[in-house]
């Protein structure tokens, strides 16, 4: 009886073990936008809060959730090395995008972040396609995603720039699009495709670009209640064709009658055209509609060209927010309505900031001026030339020098000795603050987020030059009018950070994150591999849901 009682638990026990256990799957967004905001700083959503509406910029802050406190943890803070760490998890040091253009040690020339001269372009017959995403050396989280899927998901980037849709997109992306504004129309390379879609030149087919242009630019609203900007009218800016004044209204018949398009960027129809070829790209591709996870990267890149013509002050900045915000409504819209806020993911951040205009804040009794870096380059030159017999400088650029090593081998010179010689000179020089050796950014260790460590994170050891320098706060090489940015100072490096959609709760805080961390976090999201450089930590609000 015993050995029966055995058997039958036994059987008992193999029985269970054959009854299939119900099956619980991870739930999946169908879809990731990522949105950038080039050159958006963190305030802007306070300034003009009370005249967003409620679709846009609001809805994202009131239903999703706000890092108030989002910083870039390197420098430069360009658009290159900005949309790179974004999407690759990292800082320049490790995905290699050290600048929109540096000086290249091996070609001894200038190269942009995203030339490629064994590209073609496709969509015109113009250069402005010769790219690709060759130069990062990390993978984005598109990467990862078509890695994980077996290239079933589908990974597409738009902006008008095109390094803000190459290096978002990835190596592996199904397509970036940019605007080649010598044909007023949106193109690709031959690293993703052959011919553009048929959807997309049936999208250039119908003349988005002329139909915005012949509109001109005016206000939104009356322009007396633009009072978050100072006067239309003042002495900081200058237009993007330097013959116009820098006030409104303005006009484009003379660029639309000689076909130059490229003024469509310094206009808020820029943001707006991008908006309508994310719209088609969603529904021509059906993202969001598939087994796998699709995303979509939108760089919105006006806000760029107008800020570095106008300022953050201006009456013109204020109002391609204003009108940025209604586009962003208009994305939503279709998004909660066509696939659902349950089934996506949107991140919405800023690539940088951008610096008051020094000579407004200069007028105003507060610190800042101008840097002359053709002169320093000479100033620098001279000094190794009476040091040490030769000028010894191949180029300087980004703040960094980049020292001539053949000739350092041939004059016996010590490369560390000349390094920090020519660093000691630098401080002496006004508005430089701080000047590193490449030893001491290579082998010393900075206390996590001092502007020390914020450097040497920019700072590749192949790419990089031979000392890095910084300028004093609100310190810039640029004109006297408009702006630019780059720095290590608040101003350049804290930016929105909005999360939205699925398992999103709503909240906020003002603890300290990094633009790094988003990566991680999206991939954490989807359940797929970080960016194989990433540095970044998984923010921890997000997740814990």
């Amino acid at each position: 009886m015993k050995y029966l009682s055995h058997c039958l638990l036994i059987v008992t026990l193999f029985s269970k073990a054959q009854t299939p256990q119900k099956q619980t799957s991870l739930k999946q967004p169908k879809l990731v936008i990522g949105i950038v905001v080039d050159q958006m700083r963190q305030d802007y959503i306070y300034r003009y809060w009370n005249k967003f509406g409620n679709g846009g910029f609001k809805k994202l802050i009131q239903e999703g959730y706000f890092y108030k406190n989002a910083h870039f943890n390197y420098v430069p803070t360009y658009t290159g090395p900005g949309h790179a760490s974004i999407y690759c998890g990292t800082s320049p040091a490790t995905h290699g995008i050290i600048a929109n253009d540096w000086y290249d040690k091996e070609t001894n020339a200038i190269v942009y972040c995203t030339d490629d001269k064994d590209a073609k372009t496709i969509g015109s017959d113009s250069k402005a396609g010769l790219m690709s995403p060759k130069k990062m050396l990390t993978t984005t989280i598109g990467d990862e995603l078509k890695i994980n899927s077996n290239q079933r998901s589908k990974v597409f980037a738009i902006s008008l720039k095109d390094r803000s849709s190459i290096l978002p997109a990835g190596h592996s992306a199904n397509a970036a699009f940019w605007f080649d504004g010598s044909v007023g129309k949106f193109i690709s390379s031959s690293h993703y495709m052959n011919a553009l879609p048929k959807w997309l030149n049936e999208f250039n087919d119908l003349q988005f670009v002329k139909n915005y242009l012949s509109k001109g630019w005016n206000t939104l609203y009356p322009l007396k209640t633009y009072v978050e900007s100072i006067s239309d009218n003042n002495n900081y800016e200058q237009a993007p064709n330097k013959k116009d004044t820098a006030i409104f209204p303005y006009y484009y018949k003379t660029q639309l009658e000689k076909n130059n398009f490229e003024i469509l960027k310094a206009t808020p129809y820029g943001n707006s055209i991008t908006k309508e070829l994310a719209l088609a790209c969603l529904k021509s591709e059906q993202l969001g509609k598939n087994k796998e996870t699709d995303m979509l990267c939108i760089s919105f890149s006006s806000t760029d060209y107008v800020g570095h013509s106008y300022g953050p002050r201006s009456v013109e900045i204020e109002d391609v927010y204003l009108r940025l915000d209604k586009d962003l409504e208009e994305l939503l819209k279709y998004i909660d309505g066509n696939i659902g806020k349950e089934n996506v993911i949107i991140f919405l951040t800023a690539d940088h900031g951008a610096c008051d205009v020094p000579a407004h804040l200069i007028d105003m009794k507060i610190p800042g001026g101008y840097i002359n870096e053709t002169e320093l380059t000479t100033k620098i030159k001279s000094f190794c030339f009476h040091q040490f017999g030769d000028s010894l400088v191949n180029d300087m650029i980004n703040q960094q020098v980049f020292l001539n090593e053949t000739k350092l081998t041939t004059l016996n010179l010590n490369k560390s000795k000349v390094e920090h010689d020519i660093a000691n000179f630098l401080l002496t020089i006004k508005g430089v603050s701080e000047a590193y050796p490449s030893d001491v950014l290579k082998y010393e260790n900075f206390t996590e987020g001092s502007f020390k460590s914020l450097i040497q994170k920019g700072y590749n050891h192949v790419r990089s030059g031979s000392v890095a320098f910084s300028y004093n706060p609100a310190w810039m090489e640029y004109h006297s009018k408009g702006t630019t940015h780059g720095a290590s100072y608040s101003y350049d490096t804290h930016v929105p950070l909005l999360f939205y959609g699925m398992n999103i709760k709503h909240g906020s805080t003002v603890n300290k994150v990094n633009i790094v961390d988003i990566a991680p976090t999206i991939s954490s999201m989807l359940h797929i591999s970080f960016p194989n450089g990433t540095t970044g930590i998984p923010l921890k609000e997000l997740l814990d849901n």
